[in-house]
């Protein structure tokens, strides 16, 4: 039933995800808020998210709905990438040890969890023997 609903209309991309995920921020900050109108500030922001959120993935109008999904990655690349390459960087040091050369000063990665290995660098040939 939900599959039929959902046939021939935008459904999730990541503006909505984005749309979505403000919208309930603003929902659980309208139940913390100290004072009543801070409280029905942040519930009316998340009654306008929530309302974008809908509109936007029951909409039939698939064409424009990409479109301004494709605007909002462009102006969010940045952030985007930044985010990405820490991830791919905290995925890496999960799988490999950096150990430097101790005669040209060259980092060298080897992978985690093979014991005592013997690394030969890379750019002068120096030797030596580490803890993986």
């Amino acid at each position: 039933m939900m599959g039929r609903m959902f046939m021939g209309r935008n459904g999730l991309d990541q503006l909505n995800k984005t749309v979505l995920f403000f919208g309930l921020i603003c929902w659980v900050a309208s139940m913390f808020a100290p004072l009543h109108g801070i409280q029905q500030i942040f519930y009316f922001a998340f009654v306008l998210l929530a309302g974008v959120f809908i509109y936007r993935a029951l909409s039939r109008n698939i064409p424009q709905r990409q479109k301004e999904n494709k605007w909002f990655l462009r102006k969010t690349g940045r952030i985007r990438s930044v985010r990405e390459s820490r991830q791919a960087k905290a995925e890496q040091r999960r799988q490999y040890k950096v150990f430097r050369c101790p005669s040209c000063n060259m980092k060298l990665r080897v992978p985690r969890g093979k014991g005592r290995i013997r690394v030969t660098c890379r750019q002068c040939g120096a030797t030596f023997e580490k803890e993986s």
